[in-house]
């Protein structure tokens, strides 16, 4: 019986929140000049007593519709967004009131060809936490990604250790634990003396995948709609190490001049699930010199070659003979002795790439293949100005149009490094967490969170009496950096001789007639291993 109660109750508060929404909806799209599917009678108004002059008909404002527009559609995506899915209902309500349906977006089209209006960098910061009408609350552990804690004296707490488990993202969470406490050490003036706090940090390339009533913050969005605030990937390091390094790259690209570089395209990746766009690109290798490309590595195949007959076979799409081969690597230092860098979506997912960050120093043409993908300073970017938007159809085509145009490519080269100054020097990025901490600090419970001792750690020494270290603290140099994040091609250590192999050794150099021949055979066994 109360299994029935429950069922009629919860069929009950649906209905009524149809009714709720429908009304609402109505109301706004008759507001907006639109006429709604199921009008309600109006009510008449009173008649004027005798000898009086009944008032004059309001008139509607014009512009007034317009001007509200966005309030009403947040209005009824508040009603009821949460937690439903907040694409599909934003979609839904903003087609039920403009009867306009939402139009697919592209890297392109979503940058507009004149700067934004707002002269603040992060006023989607500000726009983010305008959207808590109350106090914001604390983060509380979950299964995607993991919170992050700050105390009041700057220290950095995760509530659990991604490595132990093994979960996808373990190395960036210890990349952005280093970058955080760097971060923190330089904005210790922007944070509350007498509390703490907290937001979720998703470390998957894909981003979040659902709304949560706390700050939930991303390195990247597969599709923009996504929830959740964009920071600096984990990939930009401390700060000042992000300075040192683009201080090199700059001071090579500078040492070699615009008219003997290679007029050709340089892309180096790795193939993987989501390498669509990359194997593409690779199938137009053979039928332009123009492009020098190429896979170096594989992410979740055994090798290239399954791979590309995976992508394929799942996309329908033929693989040229040339596109398995192996391309040699080539160091960023060496990034500069192409005119044209090339970027694409990420190999895990089709997501957003860290290798666009690296290429704004080099003083080459960046070129960023069509995409969905975003990072935090890609609403920036615009088109012919900083970059140029290509994809398979079009790519070689806009490469001999700016060979043609020398005017042109100097813009680009310089827009290009402009795009760098503005957005992402170390000193924007640490602006950027500036904007999010001083937000937290105005807003966030002044309650402490409640943090999970059993399963939370720290790499700040300041905290190691009250959370156990993480396992996989980093502690890096410039050149141990470099190795981490791939920038640097490791050495490959010397293999271990086998002992019958110096067994061997030995046999020859005794038997050799001369001290010369000896030597001979031990360069030849030293080279060999």
């Amino acid at each position: 019986m109360r299994c029935v109660w429950a069922a009629l109750v919860a069929a009950a508060c649906a209905a009524a929140q149809n009714e709720a929404v429908a009304a609402l909806v109505a109301k706004y799209k008759k507001s907006a000049g639109g006429s709604p599917a199921a009008p309600t009678p109006a009510r008449q108004p009173e008649a004027a007593p005798r000898d009086v002059a009944a008032a004059p008909a309001r008139q509607p404002v014009a512009g007034r519709a317009a001007t509200n527009d966005a309030a009403n559609l947040n209005d009824v995506v508040g009603l009821f967004a949460w937690p439903k899915k907040p694409r599909t209902v934003w979609a839904a309500a903003k087609a039920a009131i403009t009867g306009q349906p939402d139009a697919p977006r592209t890297f392109h089209a979503r940058r507009p060809s004149a700067p934004a209006p707002s002269t603040n960098i992060n006023d989607d910061v500000d726009a983010y936490f305008k959207k808590w009408r109350r106090v914001v609350p604390h983060c509380a552990p979950l299964m995607q990604g993991s919170c992050v804690y700050v105390a009041p004296n700057g220290g950095i707490v995760h509530a659990r250790d991604m490595s132990l488990a093994k979960n996808a993202g373990s190395s960036k969470q210890m990349l952005a634990d280093l970058q955080l406490r760097a971060v923190s050490a330089s904005l210790q003036s922007v944070l509350p003396e007498d509390r703490w706090v907290s937001w979720n940090m998703v470390y998957t390339a894909a981003g979040p995948t659902k709304p949560r009533p706390w700050p939930t913050f991303a390195i990247g969005k597969r599709e923009p709609h996504r929830p959740g605030l964009l920071m600096p990937n984990p990939f930009f390091g401390a700060p000042s190490w992000w300075a040192r390094h683009n201080l090199l790259q700059i001071a090579a690209s500078q040492k070699r001049s615009w008219a003997t570089r290679l007029k050709k395209v340089l892309y180096r990746g790795a193939c993987g699930p989501g390498a669509r766009a990359r194997l593409e690109l690779m199938n137009l290798a053979e039928s332009s010199n123009l492009l020098d490309v190429g896979f170096t590595g594989v992410d979740g195949f055994p090798s290239i070659q399954s791979c590309v007959d995976a992508l394929a076979k799942k996309h329908e799409i033929r693989a040229a003979p040339s596109a398995s081969r192996r391309a040699p690597h080539v160091a960023q230092t060496n990034y500069s002795q192409y005119r044209y860098l090339l970027h694409l979506p990420g190999a895990a997912t089709g997501s957003y790439s860290r290798n666009l960050q690296y290429l704004w120093t080099q003083g080459s043409i960046v070129l960023v293949w069509n995409q969905t993908a975003t990072e935090f300073y890609y609403r920036h970017l615009q088109n012919d100005v900083h970059y140029v938007v290509v994809d398979a159809a079009t790519i070689v085509q806009t490469v001999e149009a700016i060979e043609a145009d020398p005017a042109r490519q100097e813009r680009l080269r310089r827009g290009a490094r402009a795009f760098y100054d503005a957005h992402l020097a170390a000193p924007r990025l640490i602006d950027r967490w500036r904007a999010v901490l001083e937000a937290l600090a105005l807003r966030q419970d002044v309650e402490p969170p409640k943090i999970d001792n059993s399963s939370a750690c720290t790499c700040d020494h300041r905290l190691a009496t009250r959370y156990r270290a993480c396992s996989t603290c980093l502690h890096l140099e410039d050149t141990e950096m470099a190795y981490f994040m791939g920038i640097l091609k490791k050495p490959k250590r010397p293999r271990a001789p086998d002992p019958d192999d110096v067994v061997g050794l030995a046999r020859d150099i005794l038997a050799a007639k001369t001290l010369e021949a000896a030597r001979a055979v031990a360069r030849a066994f030293v080279g060999q291993n």
